[in-house]
């Protein structure tokens, strides 16, 4: 499978973020065999240049196996999506990933985003993620949606694409972005339950942030103060044994 620092770490950060109990309910018939053929890949180590080959591999039942787990509406054709489609099909959810950096997620033939930004940094992410848990089902699904909306683009033959923003999410960007939705510009409508919504996620991400923050900080504070009685300590043999 694909391994990467940023990739890695990631995928620990977004394996954390709640999803609707609905969620796991519809894979639940066919979580069993997914595993067996994730394992599989694991095994014979399958990446973004060999996927497809290992779908091929694979039988028409296995092949259905991955098409109802991802919710496909339609029969795996492996000749019709590109790699990292191919790929993303043998991953959970929390592993699906913008390997190509086009701005798109690609599962199978469908595209999408993310669960959580990619570009975001894993401080912001972390607080994100406790944030967004922190707040029932529907709260979190509209913040995850609202917080990284797709835009449309227009190719030079007129074809029209989805994609996600890459630009970095740091804290101000995303408290930026939050303070856009609280504001909306003349023409933009806001309803009572979204404003609602998003002051309770500037409120909760902004003291989540902040509480990583101190932990960080008393980390290397404990850090230093551990260095120092050691050097302090080693000074004090080395004096011992001179005199």
């Amino acid at each position: 499978m694909e391994i990467g620092t940023n990739y890695q770490q990631h995928v620990e950060i977004t394996k954390k973020l709640k999803m609707s109990d609905s969620f796991y309910e519809v894979r639940e018939p066919h979580k069993e065999a997914f595993e067996e053929i994730y394992h599989k890949a694991k095994d014979e180590n399958v990446n973004i240049s060999n996927a497809k080959d290992f779908l091929n591999s694979l039988t028409k039942d296995e092949l259905s196996t991955l098409q109802n787990y991802t919710l496909l509406a339609d029969e795996i054709n492996v000749n019709s999506i590109n790699d990292e489609g191919a790929y993303n099909l043998l991953l959970h959810h929390y592993e699906k990933y913008d390997f190509n950096k086009d701005g798109v997620v690609s599962n199978g033939i469908a595209k999408g985003g993310s669960l959580l930004p990619e570009n975001m940094p894993p401080k912001e992410k972390t607080a994100l993620v406790k944030t967004l848990n922190e707040m029932d089902e529907k709260d979190r699904f509209v913040s995850m949606m609202m917080l990284n909306p797709p835009h449309l683009i227009m190719s030079k033959d007129g074809a029209i694409t989805t994609a996600f923003n890459n630009a970095p999410m740091d804290y101000n960007a995303i408290m930026k972005r939050i303070e856009k939705i609280l504001n909306p510009q003349p023409g933009e409508v806001r309803s009572d339950s979204i404003l609602k919504i998003f002051a309770k996620l500037k409120e909760m991400f902004h003291d989540n942030y902040e509480e990583k923050n101190n932990k960080k900080e008393q980390y290397h504070t404990q850090q230093k103060n551990d260095i120092n009685v050691m050097k302090a300590k080693l000074q004090h043999e080395i004096k011992e044994i001179n005199v």
